[in-house]
Order: structure tokens, then sequence, then C-alpha cells
């Protein structure tokens, strides 16, 4: 059992009035160990936590490009063996051992249908039921785009919460809990999700695997986590009957400026309309049962869970920080300096080598493209600084000091060259950026280009720890630019083989 799981049943098992031994006993650990982890969660519950900085991202596996091929194998021929899905990928240039082909098979392979039991009847905060709805709406100022819904319903006073986001990644749904939560006053003791990847990563000897990220969200409110099997949508019917009403009546007939005018109108929903009218299946107003209700929901935590995304920049020659599709300005004097940004849902905070904070923005729109610039962070003059630019390269020591005075020598336009070196901080490692101005200058090579090209040659270009996103676009445009090979007829070598015995 995974360290996060246990955490999670310490805390939901004790939640519901279990002694320690008691928890000790039925989980197989020490009582030691179940005090410790209701001391530190419950620390954590009263005096927050933060997500700064974020750990660094695990190295990814030789076959998570051949994902999807295996898995469109395996729901093609549900029996195909191992030793076969290895040979196919051979056939496609992989060279991995079979082990870690074993592992992704076991774990792609498609489990055998169960028939779907009823829904059954539930106490009083006993469960809550979550879900997604996407929506394609044309907005009469921003125009067409599509939009999430995130649902979460309490199962036995049919509250509800719902709201649009852009996305349905791990931030936007702990953001949402957080949120929802925080409108119901309390948490269920068992909450019910669907199998997407931020619940769920996948199934190991017959038992689901539970993201760690998301656990370590449940066990801070001190609710369990339940995974239902795939295609089952009648045992979360609760919260699939909240989005026909979304649909009927929230939506239907309406018109929307753009999304935010959409939240702010789904909030006085919620209030008017979801809460007040009675409902079909229990005959009363949600509004009335939850009162009834309230008192066995599990207590909000004294802090909310940070939900912050965290990752590593680099500050480029400007003087901004890259942040989705817009840029953000710090204190000049930290030009190609590698930062931590921390975004929360409305602003941007930017922080030093030291963790210091260096700057702080009001975050702008996801596909924005635009640039964020506060007083005083930049020179007056638009140009780059050369003079700030050559103090930068010095800070490399005495290898930069001599490459920047045979730019000043040789280029007429130092301070792009200046730059263009600089940034190369982005892809490679400082001690490589080094050893390659060193065989710049010993051969008196100045300018950026040589340099770019002997750390292409002798360097291995790095992701910043948080690159998760940029890494799949990579992949993705790969994918798109590749031409699929399809495997040749054995008859085929068999004519060439024919053909050169007649040769000989």
């Amino acid at each position: 059992m995974a360290g996060a799981d246990v955490e999670n049943l310490v805390v939901t098992l004790a939640g519901r009035g279990w002694s320690r031994r008691r928890v000790a006993r039925e989980l197989g650990v020490s009582r030691n160990t179940v005090r410790t982890i209701l001391e530190r969660v419950g620390a954590t519950r009263e005096v927050g936590h933060s997500a700064l900085p974020e750990p660094p991202a695990t190295r990814g596996s030789m076959l998570d490009e051949h994902e999807d091929f295996v898995r469109q194998l395996l729901e093609t021929y549900p029996t195909l063996s191992a030793v076969r899905v290895q040979e196919e990928l051979e056939n496609k240039g992989f060279e991995g051992g079979y082990t870690i082909v074993k592992e992704l098979v076991r774990g792609l392979r498609p489990q055998p249908k169960k028939a779907p039991s009823r829904p059954q009847p539930t106490e009083p905060g006993e469960q809550g039921q979550q879900d997604w709805s996407p929506y394609t709406l044309d907005f009469t100022e921003a125009g067409r785009q599509t939009v999430r819904c995130f649902g979460l319903v309490l199962s036995w006073s049919r509250r509800q919460y719902l709201d649009f986001t852009e996305r349905e990644d791990f931030h936007s749904f702990a953001r949402q809990h957080v949120h929802a939560l925080e409108h119901l006053g309390g948490v269920p003791r068992e909450i019910v999700y669907d199998r997407q990847k931020v619940v769920v990563l996948g199934r190991e000897c017959g038992r689901d695997l539970y993201n760690p990220r998301f656990l370590a969200f449940a066990t801070h409110y001190g609710f369990r986590p339940r995974a239902l099997p795939p295609r089952s949508p009648k045992l979360k019917a609760k919260v699939e009957k909240g989005f026909q009403r979304v649909e009927g009546h929230l939506l239907a007939g309406r018109e929307f400026r753009d999304p935010a005018h959409l939240r702010q109108f789904t909030r006085w929903w919620l209030v008017k309309h979801s809460d007040e009218r009675v409902h079909d299946a229990t005959g009363e107003r949600p509004i009335d049962r939850f009162e009834r209700e309230r008192e066995t929901l599990l207590p909000l935590p004294a802090h909310p869970y940070d939900t912050a995304e965290v990752g590593y920049r680099v500050v480029d020659t400007y003087g901004f920080v890259p942040w989705e599709t817009n840029a953000y300005s710090v204190p000049y004097g930290h030009v190609l300096d590698i930062v931590v940004v921390r975004a929360t849902e409305g602003e941007i905070f930017v922080y030093g080598h030291d963790l210091a904070l260096i700057a702080r923005h009001e975050r702008r729109p996801r596909g924005a493209r635009t640039k964020a610039e506060l007083p005083g962070h930049h020179p007056k003059k638009k140009r780059r600084d050369i003079d700030a630019l050559e103090q930068r390269m010095a800070s490399l020591g005495e290898v930069g000091a001599l490459f920047a005075a045979g730019l000043a020598r040789r280029q007429r336009c130092r301070g792009e060259h200046l730059a263009r070196t600089l940034a190369l901080q982005e892809r490679y490692d400082l001690d490589d950026l080094v050893a390659a101005l060193q065989r710049a200058v010993r051969y008196e090579a100045f300018d950026a280009a040589t340099v770019t090209r002997i750390l292409e040659q002798t360097a291995t270009p790095r992701i910043l720890p948080d690159d998760s996103e940029r890494r799949e676009e990579a992949r993705r445009r790969l994918r798109e630019v590749q031409t699929p090979t399809a495997l040749r007829d054995m008859s085929v070598y068999a004519r060439a083989l024919r053909g050169h015995e007649q040769e000989e």
C-alpha cells in the first residue's frame, strides 16, 4: 500500500471516530505511525502549506511515445502477448527491454466488463459525486469558446456546486474542489469519480493506483476518493442528472457576454434555482435537506489547500518571464536568472534563487499573448542594455569576460550576440555553456552561432523541472510530422532473397 494511500486511510478512518489503536490494527501499521500522520496532517490543516517550490519531475519512460500504439494494439487484439507487442514495437524502432513492455501491457490491457450495480442509498454526509461536462458556447463578445463545467453534488441532499473553467488539469480540478467545499461548508466522507488521470493513474494487481498529488489534496480535506469502474455512469447518476439541468435550464435560451459573465450567472443560479427547486427524486428542496445534512459533514481545515501552480523559468534578455502565453516583467538585474513562478487563479508571483519575492502581477488570461510590465523594472531605453549584458557575461568568470571583450572587437552588433549567447542558459546547464565559451575563446570564434553549434555537438539540452507542458507540446508536434510506416509483408523479403540467389 502506497504511503499517500495509507495517509488518506488513516485520516478518513480517524475522521469517522476510530481510535488510533483500531486504525493501526486495521491498516497493519504502528500506533506511532498513525499518530505521526494525524499530527502532520492536522498541522497542515491548521497552519496551511505552500506549493513552493515544486519537486523535480520524474524521468519519462522509453515507452511514453509508443503508449498510444500499444493501447490500440490491445484494443484490437485483447489477448496479444507482451512478447508479440515487443516485436511490433521493435519494428517501429524501439530498443528497450522486455520488462518495461510487459509492465505497460499489464497496465493497459482492457479488463473484462463488469455489469454495473445499481446505486445504493447513502446516508447524510457519506458521499459526494464529481464529474465534468464540456460545452461549446457562442459568447456575444468573446466569440465561440469551449468551456468545461465542473460539478459536485452531495448524494443525500442533492445540493450541488457548478462552475466553468477553461481546462481540466490538476490545478483547475483542485481549485474547483476548494470552491465547491467552501460553498457547501463541509466535506463528505467519500467523493466518487470517473477514471480521469488526475484522480487515478491506472491499475496494478487488480487495485486502483491513485494519483499521489490528488491523494495529498484529499488527505488535507479528510475525504476518501473512490474511482468507479470503466463505463459505469449509473454509479454517479446524481451528478449526471445535474448536468441535464445545466443544459436544459442554466444554458438553454440564454446569452452570455464571456466566460466571466457565465460564471457570475452560475453563482446566482445555484442559489436562486438549484437550491430552491423541489427535487424530483427526494420531493424536497436541496437546501432544506442540506440543513439536516450540514452537521454530518466533515469540517473544513483552517487553511485551504495551496492550489498554486509552481514552476521554474528563465528570465529573457529583455527582463520578462514567460508564463502560459503571456510575459511578466522582473527587475532588469535578474536578466537570464532562473526564477521560480507561483501562479494562483488571479496573480503571478516571481521569486529569485533565494525564494525572495521580486515581482507580483495580476494574472493575464490564457491566450492573451500580452506583456505585463511594472514601473521601475526596466531601463527607460527600450533596446537591450549592453552594459548589463556584458556584466552578466563577466559573471560567468574569466572566460565570460574574455568572450565579451572578443565580441566588442569583432562584432558590430555585440548586444545581439551577447543576448543570444546568454539565452542559451535556458536550454543548457551553466557548466556546459562555460565549457563551450572556453572552446570558442581558444579558437577566437567570437559569435553566438559558434557557441550554439558547440553546445549542440557536446551537450544535452535540459528541461526545467516543471516543463511537462512544453515537453508534451513537443511530443504532439513530433507526432504530427511523423509519417506512419506500414509493416511490409514477409513475401516482399522472400522475393528479394530469390532475386539475390538468381543473381549469384
